[in-house]
Parts: structure tokens; sequence; C-alpha cells
């Protein structure tokens, strides 16, 4: 392996500027969306959901016009021979570096190739914490002119939980939640660069902080007329804390790394009741019991992920 600092190496442009005929309509479909195929090498088992996927992808601040290569953060303890043989094989042209913590990371040569679909591929690896992208190929994937990005950022949860309509909308371009839930409405702002989370919900004022990693979510401050407290740990399959002024303990398993492992079950308490409910990854249906009553509930364009982060508007 090859070793030099995480500094010194993000400066060092490999090749020259990204070609602009990167396809934007390829992009997100291969983090899991309705567009067309991917033709970026990725993992055969969906490792990594559409949304966790494309958070792991920042600009690299260190270079931001280095566009002809693509910078994999690989997780500590993961053999980075095995990790570095797994890509190549897949097709990636990688050069490995050990950074000065100790860790590695992959550098890619995307000259030539649909970098913005390289990156969201290789953002797809489990073992991949992080994936650094010049600013054009940034752009190409979340900037504001690119309608297909726009579409799949506009999420919806329409149905029925706790003997009352749900029809939320969340908004990944301005960070809101909006329209109604237990039959309350719902206006809430996120705020990515302070950690917070404002507004109103279920009639109550929304005053929330958060910590947020790509293992684990914690949200806390004030919402439904009590104290919250609770985090989300996405290996372990947990969500753990306090909400509405009683505990709450969800157990669930993603299998992100079976391919055919299509529904996710959501087991525990809250609110003083069973919790019981049943995910569908590949329709978005959330099914089952809570509160003690039926939910029937369709994500579209966001998924469990975003259910359970943001899981205190839905306890009544």
């Amino acid at each position: 392996m090859n070793k030099l600092s995480y500094l010194a190496a993000a400066v060092i442009s490999v090749f020259g500027t990204l070609s602009a005929s990167a396809g934007e309509s390829q992009v997100l479909n291969s983090a899991g969306l309705s567009l067309p195929a991917i033709k970026a090498p990725s993992p055969e088992a969906p490792r990594n959901n559409q949304w966790l996927t494309l958070r792991k992808i920042t600009v690299n601040a260190a270079q931001p016009d280095m566009n002809d290569t693509i910078i994999g953060m690989i997780e500590h303890g993961q053999d980075s021979y095995a990790a570095v043989r797994e890509l190549t094989l897949a097709g990636f042209r990688v050069k490995p570096f050990q950074d000065n913590l100790g860790g590695y990371m992959v550098f890619v040569d995307v000259t030539g190739l649909d970098a913005a679909d390289y990156a969201v591929g290789l953002a797809r690896y489990y073992y991949i914490t992080e994936v650094k992208v010049g600013q054009k190929v940034y752009n190409q994937l979340f900037g504001l002119n690119n309608k297909s990005t726009f579409a799949v950022k506009m999420g919806t949860m329409k149905g029925g939980m706790n003997l009352s309509p749900v029809d939320i909308k969340l908004n990944k371009l301005n960070w809101t939640i909006t329209g109604g839930v237990n039959n309350s409405p719902v206006e809430v702002k996120i705020d990515h660069d302070r950690k917070t989370i404002r507004g109103g919900a279920n009639l109550s004022p929304v005053d929330l902080n958060f910590v947020w990693s790509t293992e684990e979510v914690t949200v806390y401050g004030g919402a439904n007329n009590s104290p919250v407290s609770y985090t989300v740990n996405w290996k372990k399959g947990l969500l753990d804390g306090n909400i509405s002024n009683s505990p709450v303990k969800l157990e669930f398993n993603m299998s992100e790394g079976l391919a055919d492992a299509t529904i996710v079950s959501v087991k525990g308490y809250s609110n003083h009741a069973q919790v019981d409910l049943t995910y569908n990854k590949v329709n978005g249906h959330i099914g089952g019991v809570m509160n003690n009553s039926p939910v029937d509930v369709n994500l579209v364009n966001c998924d469990l992920y975003d259910f359970l982060q943001y899981f205190f508007l839905f306890v009544k």
C-alpha cells in the first residue's frame, strides 16, 4: 500500500477535468431510484439504501477541481487488501493509500468515464464511509438545475396511522418536512449546518438538535410537548431512547448485504404500546401495528431510514 497523508493525497490532481457528457439520468438509478440503469461497477448486492448512499458523497474541499479522480475512504478495521481486490475486480481503476490516522483510502481514476455514476457506485459499498468528488461532479448529482435529481429529492409518506391520515412531504433540497400527521399540521425545517430541527408538529413546538454520522443519528431536545432523546444505530439495527414521555425501543435489520432480502421487520415498543411493522424495500410500503392502531403508509423517494430518523413525528 502507498502511504501519504489524506491532505496531501487530496491535493493531487491525477488527470484533467470531467467530460461534460456525464449522465445526469443514470447516477441516481444506481442508488436504487427509477431512472435508466447505471453503467458504473457496483456491488452485486444492494449494500446501502439509496439515501445513505447519496449522503456519503461530499465535495473534495482540498481540491474541488479534481473531477477526474474520486476518493473513497475505507472503514477502519476493514481488510483494505480485500477491498481493493474487490473494487478492482468490479472494474474500478483504484490505487490504495494509507492516511496519517492509520486508515486507508482509494483513489479512483474516472478519466473518460461517467464520474458521477462511478461515485455513486463506489458509495454503495458498505465499507466505503465517504466518497469525495470534484465540485463539477457534485453539482451533477445535487445541483438545483438537475431536474432528475430534483424529482427524487421530493419524498412523500402517505396513508394512515394512529387512526388519522398521514400526508407528509420531505423536501431534501430545502430540507423541510411539511403536511399533516396525527390530525395535526407539520411544518419543520432541518438545518444541517446548525444541526437543528425546528418548527411545529403534533400540536407542539419542535426544538431539536441532532448528531449525524453514517453509523447512527441521535436526536434530542423538545417535541410532542415532552423531552425527546433517541439514537438510531443503523449497524446495530436499533432505535432506543424516549419520546412523548415514554421509552421507545425498536429493533430492525435492513439486511443490506443480501440481495434477496426485501422485507424488513421493525419490532419493539413506543408510547407504552407494541410496535410490529413490516417495511417492503421494493414498493416502500410500511404496514402493521403501532400506537394500538393499524399502520398503512406508502413511502415514495424516501425509505425506512427517513421514517426512523424522524420517528418523533409519528408517535402520537
